[in-house]
């Protein structure tokens, strides 16, 4: 008999302690399984969404003339901050740079520096506007700009680019560092054998830091044929 009020009397126990605790340890029970599937669903959305917008951008990609911009709209509507809207700011700002158009080449790469989290790409975009600055005569500006690139894999060319900046408002001793901090940035085995003709050709003569324009550019367009010749032979 013993026993059996043992068992009744814990199942009157147990049923006690339901009505006072059995709500609140099923919502815990809803809610820890709600985040779970709650984390799934945004995963799968955002998989999704990363999907959809890749196609998209192929999509613009291949399209040209007024059926690319059209598409270009649609996916900076549908996708607005993505990785996506900010290489279609970036195509756009290639295609104005070509057609001379460098006022609205600035503003979409702004536009894609202050939208995108990509840190990479915010980086490539601050290179690309650092020189349609300088084509703009706003030099500080452009310099600012470069002076914000972080990634490693991209510091030799900013820097590079300043050096440009320099050479050409006659800063030949600040250019000389700029192509050396440059050359020294390369990555191991990396080779760049124009940057090595800039460095070289800004190099201080008896002591002074003179423009050699003229053999600068004779350097450089060798050097470009030198190079254009590496990759024809190692395509063959």
């Amino acid at each position: 008999m013993s026993d059996y009020l043992s068992d009744e009397e814990q199942a009157a126990r147990l049923r006690s302690w339901w009505a006072t605790n059995g709500i609140s340890v099923l919502i815990a029970a809803v809610v820890a399984g709600g985040g779970y599937f709650g984390y799934q669903l945004m995963t799968f959305a955002a998989q999704q969404k990363a999907e959809a917008s890749t196609a998209a951008f192929i999509a613009y990609r291949e399209a040209e003339g007024d059926k690319q911009e059209a598409l270009g709209n649609e996916l900076i509507q549908q996708f607005p901050g993505t990785t996506q809207h900010a290489l279609v700011l970036l195509r756009r700002a290639a295609l104005a740079t070509e057609e001379a158009r460098l006022s609205d080449a600035a503003e979409a790469l702004s536009e894609a520096i202050e939208m995108v989290n990509d840190a990479l790409l915010a980086d490539l975009a601050r290179i690309r506007l650092a020189r349609v600055l300088q084509e703009l005569d706003r030099s500080d500006d452009a310099l600012a700009q470069l002076a914000l690139v972080k990634n490693t894999g991209y510091r030799s060319w900013a820097l590079e680019v300043q050096g440009d900046i320099y050479l050409a408002t006659d800063q030949i001793e600040s250019a000389h560092e700029a192509y050396s901090a440059a050359f020294e940035a390369l990555a191991d085995g990396e080779r760049r054998p124009i940057l090595e003709v800039k460095r070289d050709n800004t190099a201080p003569s008896n002591g002074a830091y003179v423009a050699f324009r003229d053999t600068l550019d004779d350097a450089l367009r060798k050097a470009e044929q030198t190079l254009k010749e590496e990759q024809d032979a190692d395509n063959e």
